[in-house]
């Protein structure tokens, strides 16, 4: 599960985070990058969740992601 703390829709934002198990990884954006100031909207966007969601996908050439300013789309 990939969250930003400046959720408009889901607050507040923890209850997004699934129950822990093997297979579940819940990650904060700002734990990654503190420039990034996605939120709720605008997570699709961002390079950061892209670089989080490859990386999952493809473990084995994981890269760690940029960590860059990214704006709140203001949803």
């Amino acid at each position: 599960m990939i969250q930003t703390r400046y959720d408009d829709v889901v607050t507040p934002y923890a209850n997004a985070f699934l129950k822990p198990a093997p297979n579940v990884k819940n990650l904060v954006l700002q734990d990654v990058c503190g420039l990034d100031y996605t939120d709720h909207l605008g997570i699709t966007y961002d390079p950061i969740a892209q670089r989080e969601v490859l990386n999952a996908l493809d473990p084995q050439h994981a890269k760690k992601p940029n960590c860059t300013f990214v704006p709140p789309v203001i949803s």
